[in-house]
Formats: C-alpha cells, sequence, structure tokens
C-alpha cells in the first residue's frame, strides 16, 4: 500500500512539473494593407531543429492559440497564398502566455493592385474556402452600386433581368459583412454603394457555420473601415451626360448621385458611416411576337416599343465598435435605405386571328397598350454583435432584425384608336419582418479550431393585394385576381465545424442540422398550405500546398434554395398586357449537392486558378409559361424533377509590365433540366453547353492617368421551355489624378457599342405545343458619366492648414 502511495506521489510530482513547464503562444493576423483581420491564415509553431510542432488557422477575428506547450524555444510561421510569409524571432516559452502580438502579412508585390500608390491590396486572394476581390479594382463601377461589383467577378454573371448567376446558378444568399440578408440579392446589392465596398468574398461551398442557402453559394460583401487612427473623409460626385440613344423615350433619362464616407478609429472606438444618393434612369426598348393556339384558332400579336425605367434610391449605412475590454468587443450595424422603381412600357400591338383549317384572317385589332410598373421600399436593418474571449474560447452573440415596407403597383391601359378598351390597376403592399438570433462559440483543440453554435431565424410578410377594373366611371375589385396572403418561414440550426492545419494540408470538416417549417395561409378563403422538413447540410474543404507556390483545393457539401414567397404567392399578378403571372403555394425547395477541385498557382508576376466543379439540384425549381386566353399567357413556377451542372473555371491575372495589370475569369459548363409536368404538358427538358467569361485591363500609362478596359459576357443558355440570348457588356473608364491621388477625375462609358454588336440586348425565347413568345429587350447603350472623388484626408495633408498646438495638447 505505502508503495502504491509513494509511485501514486512521484507520477503527481512528475506531471506536476511537466505541466508547470508547459506554456502557451498567442497572436493575431491583419492584412497590412487596411488592418484588418485575415481569417484562415495558416500559423505553425517551428522547434529549434526546424521540426513543425502545431500548426493551425486563425479565426474570424484574426487570432491564434497554441497550448500545453513545452517549455523551450520556438518560431512561429505565417502562411497565406498570395502573402510574403512572415516569422517571429524566437519566442522562449516557459510556464506562461507569451503574446507575439500582432503580424501584419503584406501582399506579394506581383499582386499588388496598381490603383493606389499606399495601402495597396492584392486584386485577388484564394482561401481555404473562398475567393476574395478587392474592388478597388473595378474602376468602372465608381459611382454605382454593389451589383456593379459584383456583376465582374469571375464566374459570376448578371443578365439583362438582373438576375445574378454564380458558376450558372441564379440562387445566392448575399452577407453583408458576414450577416445574411433577408432581402433578394438584386434589391439589397442595388441599395449598397459601390465606393463604399471593401471587397468581396465569393464562397461556392461554405462551411457548416454560414447557412446553407443558396444554389450559387454566397456573396459576401466586405465594407470599408478606418485603416488609421483619427477621421478620414471620401466624398465622390457623379454626374450623368445625356443620352445618346434614347429610343424616342416619353421622357428625358436623368443620372446624378454622389456618397459620403466617413471612418473614426481612436483607442477603443471604430466608426463608419456612409451615405447614398443615386439617380439612374434607363432608355430602352422592346419588340416581340407571341402567337397562341386554341381550339382551332391561331392568335398572333406582335408588338415594339419603349420600355424604361426611372429608379432612385438612398439611404444611410452606420457601424460602431467598442472595445469593452481586453476580451470583450460589441459592435452595432444600422441600415436605413429607399428605392424606388417605374417601369414604363408603352407598346403597339397588332393582332390577328386566323383559322387552322382554312388559313383564312377572322379578326383583328391593332391597339397601344401603356403598362407603368411600380416598385418601392424602405429598408431598415439593425445588426448587434457581442464578442467574449474567455480562456481558449470565442463566444459570440449576435441578434439581426430587419423591416422592409415593400409596396407598389401596375397600371395596364389599353387603347384602340382614341377609345379607352380596357384600364386595369394592379396595388399591393407586402410589408415583411425579420429576425435572427446566432450563439456560437470558437475553442481551440489539439492543433484546430472548434466552431459550433445555435442560430434561429424567422421572417413574415402579411401582404395585401388588390386587382381593380374600371367599369365607366367606377372601379372595381376582381375577387379572382384579388386576396391577402400571410407568408412565414421559421429556421432552427445547430452546427459543429473543425478547422485544422497538419503541415502543408488546412482543412475544414462540419456539419448543420436544421428544422424549417413553412406556412402559406390565403386569409380571404381560410386556405392554410404548409411545409415542414428535417435536414442535414454536411461540407468538406482541403487545401493543401504543394510547394513552389502551386495549391490543390477540394469541397464538397449539400445546400438548399428555398422558395420566396413571390413564387409561392397563387394570387394571379397582371404584370404587363399578355402576361399574367402566379405562384404555387405546394412549391418545394431545392436541394443541391455540390462537389469541386482546382488548383492555384502564384508566379512571379501571373496569378492562375482551375476548378473543375459539379452540382446537382433536386426540385429545381422553373418559371414557365402556359396559355392563358388568346391574348394572354399565364407564367408560372413550378418543380422539375432534377437538373445537373458540369462546369470548369478559369481565372487569373497578370502584371506584363509595370504599367500594365490583366485579369480573366471564364466559366464553362454543360446545364441540362429534365423531369417537367405541368397541366395537361408534359415536357421532356432542355440541355446544352453555357459559358461567360470577364475579362479586363488597366494601363497606368502615365503617373496621374489610367484607363481601365472591361467586358462581361454571357452566352446563350438552356430553360426548360426554351432559351435564352447572350448577353454582352463593355465598358471603359478614363481616370486622371490631382494632388498626390487626393483628389481624381474619372470618366465612365458604359455599355460601350461602336457600330451594331448587340450589346446590351437579350432576347428570351419560350415555347409550347399551343404557343410560341419571344422578347428582344435593349437596355441603353453609350452611357457616359463623370466622377469626381474628394478624399479629404489627403488633401488636409497637401494643404498643412494651420492647427492648434498646445490648446490641442490641454485639452
Amino acid at each position: 500500500m505505502l508503495k502504491t502511495i509513494l509511485i501514486s506521489l512521484l507520477l503527481w510530482y512528475g506531471i506536476s512539473i511537466a505541466v508547470a513547464q508547459q506554456g502557451a503562444v498567442k497572436g493575431t493576423v491583419k492584412d497590412a494593407a487596411d488592418s484588418q483581420p485575415m481569417r484562415y491564415a495558416s500559423v505553425s509553431l517551428i522547434a529549434e531543429g526546424g521540426n513543425v510542432i502545431e500548426g493551425q488557422l486563425t479565426d474570424s477575428l484574426g487570432t491564434f492559440l497554441f497550448s500545453r506547450i513545452r517549455a523551450g524555444v520556438y518560431t512561429v510561421s505565417f502562411k497565406f497564398l498570395g502573402y510574403d510569409h512572415a516569422y517571429t524571432d524566437s519566442v522562449v516559452v516557459g510556464a506562461k502566455v507569451v503574446d507575439v502580438g500582432t503580424v501584419f502579412l503584406r501582399a506579394a508585390d506581383q499582386f499588388l493592385d496598381t490603383v493606389e500608390v499606399t495601402g495597396r491590396r492584392a486584386p485577388q486572394e484564394h482561401r481555404l474556402d473562398r475567393q476574395t476581390y478587392n474592388a478597388a479594382q473595378f474602376q468602372q463601377t465608381v459611382g454605382g452600386t454593389a451589383l456593379d461589383v459584383v456583376k465582374n467577378l469571375p464566374a459570376i454573371s448578371v443578365d439583362g433581368q438582373g438576375q445574378i448567376s454564380l458558376r450558372g446558378a441564379s440562387g445566392v444568399l448575399v452577407l453583408i459583412n458576414d450577416k445574411p440578408v433577408v432581402l433578394d440579392p438584386v434589391t439589397f446589392l442595388s441599395q449598397i454603394a459601390a465606393n463604399d465596398i471593401l471587397e468581396v468574398e465569393f464562397i461556392t461551398n461554405p462551411s457548416a457555420r454560414y447557412d446553407p442557402d443558396g444554389k450559387g453559394g454566397i456573396l459576401n460583401i466586405k465594407t470599408k473601415k478606418a485603416s488609421q487612427a483619427g477621421v478620414s473623409w471620401i466624398v465622390n460626385v457623379q454626374g450623368g451626360l445625356p443620352s445618346i440613344h434614347d429610343y424616342g423615350n416619353k421622357e428625358a433619362q436623368q443620372r446624378y448621385g454622389g456618397d459620403l464616407s466617413v471612418f473614426y478609429q481612436r483607442d477603443k472606438v471604430d466608426f463608419s458611416v456612409a451615405l447614398n444618393y443615386l439617380r439612374n434612369d434607363n432608355a430602352g426598348f422592346r419588340d416581340g411576337d407571341v402567337n397562341t393556339i386554341i381550339d382551332n384558332r391561331q392568335t398572333f400579336f406582335p408588338s415594339a416599343g419603349e420600355r424604361s425605367f426611372d429608379k432612385y434610391n438612398y439611404g444611410l449605412r452606420m457601424n460602431t465598435a467598442y472595445k469593452l475590454a481586453a476580451n470583450q468587443n460589441i459592435s452595432i450595424g444600422v441600415l436605413a435605405n429607399r428605392r424606388y422603381q417605374d417601369r414604363l412600357a408603352d407598346i403597339y400591338y397588332d393582332n390577328r386571328t386566323i383559322d387552322l383549317t382554312s388559313g383564312s384572317q377572322i379578326g383583328g385589332m391593332s391597339y397601344f397598350n401603356s403598362n407603368l410598373q411600380n416598385k418601392q421600399g424602405e429598408f431598415y436593418l439593425i445588426d448587434l454583435a457581442y464578442k467574449l474571449n474567455v480562456g481558449m474560447h470565442n463566444l459570440g452573440l449576435g441578434v439581426v432584425y430587419e423591416y422592409a415596407n415593400i409596396h407598389g403597383g401596375t397600371d395596364n391601359l389599353n387603347i384602340f384608336q382614341t377609345d379607352t378598351i380596357q384600364y386595369v390597376k394592379n396595388t399591393y403592399r407586402n410589408p415583411l419582418n425579420g429576425l435572427r438570433v446566432d450563439v456560437s462559440d470558437e475553442v481551440s483543440l489539439d492543433g484546430g479550431k472548434l466552431t459550433y453554435g445555435y442560430q434561429f431565424r424567422t421572417d413574415e410578410q402579411r401582404g395585401t393585394f388588390l386587382y381593380k377594373e374600371q367599369e365607366g366611371g367606377t372601379s372595381v375589385i376582381i375577387p379572382a385576381f384579388s386576396g391577402r396572403l400571410n407568408a412565414s418561414n421559421h429556421v432552427q440550426g445547430v452546427y459543429a465545424q473543425y478547422e485544422f492545419t497538419r503541415r502543408a494540408l488546412t482543412a475544414s470538416i462540419g456539419a448543420r442540422y436544421e428544422y424549417y417549417r413553412r406556412l402559406l395561409y390565403l386569409r380571404d378563403i381560410d386556405t392554410h398550405h404548409r411545409y415542414q422538413t428535417h435536414q442535414i447540410y454536411p461540407s468538406l474543404s482541403l487545401m493543401y500546398d504543394m510547394g513552389n507556390d502551386w495549391a490543390w483545393k477540394a469541397s464538397a457539401g449539400r445546400r438548399v434554395q428555398r422558395t420566396n414567397n413571390f413564387e409561392l404567392n397563387p394570387i394571379p399578378e397582371r404584370e404587363h398586357s399578355e402576361t399574367l403571372e402566379q405562384g404555387d403555394p405546394n412549391l418545394l425547395p431545392e436541394f443541391i449537392s455540390t462537389a469541386e477541385t482546382g488548383l492555384v498557382k502564384n508566379m512571379a508576376n501571373m496569378s492562375l486558378f482551375a476548378n473543375i466543379y459539379f452540382q446537382h439540384v433536386k426540385n429545381p425549381i422553373q418559371r414557365t409559361n402556359s396559355v392563358y386566353n388568346d391574348t394572354i399567357l399565364n407564367r408560372l413556377f413550378t418543380n422539375a424533377e432534377r437538373a445537373t451542372r458540369w462546369g470548369l473555371e478559369l481565372g487569373g491575372q497578370a502584371k506584363p509590365l509595370t504599367w500594365l495589370q490583366l485579369n480573366l475569369g471564364g466559366n464553362l459548363y454543360r446545364y441540362a433540366v429534365s423531369g417537367l409536368s405541368f397541366g395537361n404538358q408534359n415536357e421532356s427538358g432542355n440541355a446544352d453547353l453555357v459559358f461567360s467569361f470577364n475579362a479586363g485591363a488597366q494601363l497606368a500609362f502615365l503617373p496621374t492617368w489610367n484607363l481601365s478596359a472591361n467586358i462581361n459576357y454571357l452566352s446563350n443558355r438552356p430553360t426548360v421551355q426554351g432559351w435564352d440570348s447572350r448577353f454582352v457588356t463593355p465598358h471603359l473608364a478614363l481616370k486622371k489624378s490631382f494632388y498626390k491621388n487626393a483628389v481624381y477625375v474619372l470618366l465612365q462609358w458604359q455599355n460601350l457599342e461602336l457600330g451594331n454588336w448587340g450589346v446590351n440586348e437579350q432576347r428570351i425565347t419560350t415555347s409550347g405545343s399551343d404557343f410560341f413568345t419571344t422578347t428582344n429587350y435593349v437596355y441603353e447603350k453609350n452611357i457616359l458619366l463623370l466622377n469626381v472623388n474628394f478624399n479629404l484626408n489627403r488633401i488636409n495633408q497637401l494643404l498643412k492648414l494651420p492647427k492648434s498646438e498646445f490648446g490641442e495638447k490641454e485639452f
């Protein structure tokens, strides 16, 4: 017994000494260009003999912690693709925590953006699960919106209808500074000023800590923050020249705007506020041809006329972060915007009906249709976040509340000669409330990092839709096309994700469980449509440093594209003279399985990447047409059985000359959709190859002059009932800087066309056994905009204005 006790005491004593001789090493990694934390930087602890003892990735705050380290002398190395490697001096580890402080990584010289002289950032970066693009390289977007920035990213395309596609997939989840928004992507991105954006992250296979929503993946918009202590101001003013092509539109287009950004950073406070206003009208024209067959009659109604847009938006974005203590941070963000859009379609129709047996004309009428569609809304978002560091744990609590007052309507007027033969007015009001709560923890474990958490989110819309026809001097509500609708979505989820580095391999593996419940209630007929499901969404990402600046990446995951309330709404809307639009309350969500692998190569003056990817979609949602009557098509949303997409993505950037920078991104894929049936029609599906590319060049041919050229191209694309034509938009921008870049003037030439190239045009064609429709939409070309940008901090530095010395010091 005594011997056992003695041995136990000796073991305890030995362990105590060993533990007492163990310590820890911690620190933070930031980007040298803007002092922003760098997530997923690879950090390795190296012993004196050169052996790597342990490796890990930095967390969302750029921090790392090596715990339970034996006493000794070590070196810490820091790596990030596209950045110069960094090393600490010798670190002596004893029984305490050694803080190596903040390590700043600098972008490798060959990748630096040529636009700014100081504080330069790499135009693009490749990380474990994402590609990151610096917004400053897209000069043609200055004065525009976030949507203008996004459309220039490789493998991302925006068609004439404003629909965003990532590698050909139209569903996308948008984040603003890592926080999801409830609004549809186009609406939200159209409200954020391009000048307010620092970078855009493109995440194709997001990890488990992110929402699984978004068929194509995630776009994370990172806004600018203060990069130095004190106050800084940036002002941009924009004006548009008169239209070169107005297509005989009724009103002249107006284009002007401006934005102001203010940043303040001192001690524990980091504050930013951005204000913007943009009026951006667009002239346009459309021509179309439709025919329908009912019984033994075929009706043709070709059309042509104006299709123009009057639109403006203005708003405020504010963010404040306060450091409560060394281990506590709190932040609050506020977003408030108003958006307004009128779409005027003044169309001339020439209708005629023939007897299919004899071929003789049995009826006809020519008339004028004026269709004014209005969409507007006020949008508000409040974001609260609290972070607490306790030992090896980084605890987080986030609450986001979103409100949108969405309303509008359509006036549809048919005139024969001087007589009004029909006047229809659709109005709607569909406010939205959304709430999100996030609780998370990040903890260092065995050389890696475990992130786990719980999320709750809910949104609700209570819509009122009225369809009125003018009869005599009275406006009569038509019950068949009117109604009230409540729609709600509730999600609860838990997730866990583990990230680690083992020598040259960086990996992330995780899974998310979600319970989803959807309720649609038609109040006027007291009818409920319910849907609920339990789902698991796994994810895996790998990145291997092959040496010689080669890196291999692979990832796989499962995602969901949930239905939006517009697609579910069964109340018909008279979108324009020839179309009724209607949703399906029993529409199913799309479930997506994805996998990809690729290579990244960095060279002296060049960086290249290539990815092969696959996507399988269950229940793909399709917008289809059917015959409602002889001159109206019914546009419906319905599920097909399956869709697949095999693709190759290529891209890169190069600096062949000191004054020339090139960037190119291309995407080629085969898309196939099949298994659609609705009504009395069965469609076998459609399939074809699709490709797109975005290319650009920046020429700094003189010290204060810079020329930027860019082109976005999207080829023909198959739909379940037809085709969408190719869509191409070239742009040119010329920049002249003054006073050491404190002021610059930028001339933009958007949608450039010299000749008849079909720029900024898109034809949409669909057909069935009893109808055919094709419409060519022509959007305004050769738009000229002039921007003047003032960096007030640089101006003050140049002017060397007098300031108080002794008074400021005493104050």
